[in-house]
Formats: structure tokens, sequence, C-alpha cells
């Protein structure tokens, strides 16, 4: 056989196969939501949860991997940068059409729809990190974009953006209406910090609780928002 025609044939081969290959390749590298499903914003709840309608019904909407800080909650009352978070997404989400994309588990334990909320081909969750208006609260099995959440919170961060750039002398920092000390028990066996009225937080045996005064001081120390009464 001609070796240069062997040759050529391996290279037309190869050729081929790319050709082949590149449509895939191209559609498999966006960032886009799977097997989307289209909702139209109602009300923005907080930061976090949004109130959609969704296959003919209303639907509340809790943003998965994500925890901005409190604004409506019956006994924590208003957190450090919770207005600022709350109007952000309202100012982003209101009245608009999104698509919502499920991980493992679709519905928390009170019922709400855990969702990825897409707008514009940007994904919310991640936005709201990026940002700086929210932390990390990623919980098993619902875990698909973990990595991504893990870098934009890092950029975040690093940046002092929105809650990170929160100190102790800035005005946010003593905007909360309802101060108290020991806000959050924290389990120095499980590593996870609770609301005081948490059912697993009371739970804590004295010699393993560490109190905390902010949800940031329990992060910084470490520990994880608890998935039950998730603070």
């Amino acid at each position: 056989m001609n070796i240069q025609n062997t040759k050529r044939s391996h290279l037309y081969r190869t050729l081929y196969l790319l050709a082949c290959l590149l449509p895939l390749l191209v559609s498999g590298c966006g960032f886009g939501p799977s097997d989307p499903h289209t909702a139209r914003v109602l009300r923005v709840v907080d930061g976090d949860t949004i109130e959609v309608s969704f296959n003919g019904t209303k639907e509340k909407v809790r943003l998965i991997g994500v925890d901005t800080p409190e604004t409506v909650h019956p006994t924590v009352g208003v957190e450090p940068y919770g207005r600022e978070a709350s109007n952000f997404t309202k100012e982003k989400l209101a009245d608009q059409i999104v698509q919502l994309e499920f991980d493992v588990q679709e519905r928390d334990q009170y019922g709400r729809l855990l969702a990825y909320v897409w707008l514009d081909e940007e994904m919310f969750n991640e936005v709201l990190l990026y940002e700086g208006y929210a932390q990390m609260a990623t919980y098993p099995p619902n875990v698909k974009y973990v990595e991504v959440f893990e870098a934009a919170q890092r950029d975040a961060r690093e940046n002092g953006r929105g809650l990170w750039g929160i100190t102790e002398e800035s005005p946010e920092a003593s905007q909360e209406d309802n101060p108290s000390p020991n806000k959050f028990l924290g389990n120095a066996n499980s590593k996870k910090f609770h609301y005081p009225d948490c059912s697993q937080g009371q739970r804590t045996k004295t010699s393993n609780q560490v109190w905390f005064e902010s949800k940031k001081e329990a992060l910084d120390a470490g520990y994880e928002p608890c998935g039950t009464c998730r603070p």
C-alpha cells in the first residue's frame, strides 16, 4: 500500500470525525438550564424566595443553594443587608418571565419548589452570590452547581462585594430591627448552626453549644446552616 495514501486516508478520517463532533462539542459548551420550565414571577417574597405562576397554579419557589439575609422571618426580623438583597431580587425578577430548572429534590419540607431561576440566559442564584447579596447554602442532593456557586461566592468575598463588605463600623451592620446576643446556636460536634428555637438545635448537648451573634460569624467559624430551620 502507498504510504502517502495511507497518511492521507488517516487525515481525511480525522477531519471527518472532527466535523461530525464539532456541532456536539459547541452545543455542549453553553451554560444554560437543562429541561427548563417557564414561569411568571408574581411576587418577590424576599431575596431568595419568589412566588410564581407555574403550570396554571401559584407556587412559592425557594432558590437552590443560596441564602440571603432575612427580612420577613417572624423571630429574627431584618438582618444586615437583608433589605438590599430583597430589593435587588425585586428589581431583577418582579413581573419577569423566568425559566425554572429543578435538581434531584423538587420540593422542600414546606412544599415550596426548589429551583435554579434563569433570566436572560443568566442563573439568578449565581448572580446573587457573585454580587454579594447571598451566601452559599447547599444541601444534598441538590448540588448540581455547587462548584459554580463556590467560585461566585469566593469572588464576591475576595472583592468585598455586598454583605462581604460589611464591617462592625459600617451602617448596614447596625440596621437590624431586633438585635440580640446569642442569635444563632452552633453545634461544635456537627458543625451546624441553628435558630435558637430550632428543634434540631435544641437537641445540642450543653457541652457542644457555641453561640454566635450573626450568621456571618458562624460561617466564618466554619459552621454550615441547619437544613431544617435554614438560618
